[in-house]
């Protein structure tokens, strides 16, 4: 006990074996259930509220990556479960709350049969097969989109009518501008809040946006034929650079005893200040973006040469215009050369409320401009948006869908059951308790609508055994195509459920230390 103490702090919390397994079911079981009422387009939203210092944050949202987050601050195994499902967002773009629902059920299963005394592996192995086994029926209940994209963004809308006409609309628009060598790039698209009006009164800037001022009040308010240079350090002659000796552009010394001395030494200074603005006039820069103030001096000077500068630019900001220009990001701007220069349209400048604003368009790259009576109706579009650019992105890959509604989890359960009738062994057992649990997303969607979810699923069940396999949940009862989901969406449910279930029930000792505090996000 000595050993142990001088190895592991005393002030944790520590459970073995099938108190571990219990302890982060019950856990996982608790934050997944939270998300339970999110489910589909009628599902509830949450209220959170925290402090963060000495102010209170209110948060009202259906989002299931939010609430997580929120649950995360105290239970580690809802980290494992937030973090999981942020993978799921990433990669499918939708599907986080089917996928949360799905993984308690099948938590909760395994806590059941591990009351029955059947061993973690044994579930784990009969959650494989079952697995294995859905992700083949699910290929074989394929059908083939038309290539609708208003078809793709219902599968987002899900019937919450958040995605108007003129929404859709602009993430048509935006959608190829984030195309970049041929393939989706998530960071081509940024977003503005703008509080006030409605949502219809968003709109779509085809390009970037940058919340600075012009560097120089003079320097003109629009720009043509863009060539843009974008540097991380100081132009000029930084106040202090350290470096080795026998490094740097020049040894100097001062010793100074003549005025023909002081003369030459400024025109070395003077010489040095402005290499930075020989090369960009020798490339024809005439936008420069740096992340370090710029001398006053050579601000004149680039006002002299008709060169539009941005000074102390955000790195993201920066970053998101080397993407969409093509421009690199450079230290010294003596070291430019012709391939680190980016190219664009125009630029213009603007407000936005009483922020002033560089847009440079014509380029890869779109900035949402939302707007919104309150920040959670803009922060749900925003994360609307961000999804139906990933499905458009997942059909554009693979352009098969499924139909939804709990249809495709009602269509397995029933194949399933027949599956594991032939096995002898207790994997059996475990199918079964794959298949029940999938019957937890149907049911789920009934409870949400306000219907009574126990002849909701004996209807189901009875479409489905007279071949019905497109039949789910809709608002007034069981109906055929409800909506149609994304095939990668549905195997990326099942697959990573099935993984973060069998991770959950490996793992047989839980420690919690208790000395460093949690500090809750910013």
């Amino acid at each position: 006990m000595i050993i142990m103490e001088t190895i592991i702090s005393p002030k944790y919390k520590r459970s073995k074996g099938k108190d571990a397994w219990r302890e982060n079911l019950r856990l996982a079981i608790f934050a997944a259930d939270k998300i339970r009422s999110t489910l589909g387009p009628q599902g509830s939203y949450k209220l959170v509220s925290y402090n963060r210092g000495p102010e209170q944050v209110v948060k009202i949202t259906k989002d299931a990556i939010a609430i997580l987050d929120e649950l995360a601050i105290q239970y580690p195994p809802a980290i494992i479960i937030a973090e999981s499902a942020k993978m799921q967002r990433d990669e499918a773009g939708d599907g986080v709350a089917t996928f949360v629902v799905f993984l308690s059920a099948l938590l909760k299963k395994a806590d059941a049969l591990l009351s029955s005394k059947i061993h973690a592996n044994t579930i784990i192995h009969g959650y494989y097969l079952a697995t294995n086994k859905a992700l083949d029926i699910m290929d074989n209940q394929t059908i083939a989109h038309n290539g609708d994209q208003n078809d793709v963004l219902d599968i987002v809308d899900c019937k919450r009518n958040l995605l108007t006409p003129q929404i859709r609309s602009i993430i048509m628009e935006a959608y190829p501008l984030a195309i970049s060598e041929g393939r989706f790039d998530k960071e081509n698209i940024r977003f503005i809040k703008k509080p006030g009006s409605s949502i219809q009164e968003s709109d779509l800037i085809k390009g970037v946006v940058i919340k600075k001022e012009k560097a120089h009040p003079n320097m003109p308010d629009k720009l043509e034929n863009l060539r843009l240079a974008i540097t991380s350090q100081r132009p000029g002659i930084n106040r202090l650079d350290v470096k080795m000796r026998g490094e740097g552009p020049s040894q100097i010394k001062l010793n100074m005893q003549t005025a023909d001395q002081m003369r030459k030494y400024k025109e070395a200074e003077d010489k040095l200040r402005s290499e930075a603005l020989d090369k960009m006039i020798e490339l024809k820069v005439n936008v420069l973006l740096c992340e370090q103030p710029i001398d006053e001096s050579l601000k004149d000077k680039m006002l002299a040469h008709g060169i539009f500068a941005l000074e102390k630019v955000d790195k993201k900001d920066t970053e998101a215009v080397a993407k969409a220009t093509g421009a690199k990001i450079v230290g010294k701007l003596s070291s430019l050369t012709a391939e680190d220069v980016g190219i664009a349209d125009e630029l213009y400048t603007d407000r936005i409320e009483l922020e002033k604003t560089v847009t440079i368009k014509g380029c890869k790259g779109a900035t949402f401009l939302l707007r919104g009576i309150t920040p959670q109706a803009m922060d749900e579009i925003e994360n609307a948006i961000r999804n139906s650019l990933t499905i458009l992105k997942v059909l554009g890959d693979d352009r098969r869908v499924l139909p939804g509604g709990g249809a495709i989890e009602a269509q397995l359960s029933q194949e399933l059951k027949n599956y594991a009738k032939g096995f002898a062994s207790r994997e059996q057992i475990a199918i079964e308790a794959f298949s029940d649990a999938l019957t937890d997303i149907p049911r789920c969607l009934a409870e949400n609508h306000g219907l009574n979810p126990i002849d909701i699923l004996a209807e189901l069940k009875k479409h489905h055994a007279e071949e019905q396999s497109n039949y789910g949940v809709a608002e007034q009862g069981c109906s055929s195509m409800v909506c149609m989901e994304p095939l990668r969406v549905k195997r990326s449910v099942i697959r990573r459920a099935y993984e973060v279930s069998s991770m959950m029930l490996r793992i047989d000792e839980l420690l919690i230390s208790k000395e460093i505090p949690k500090f809750h996000k910013k």
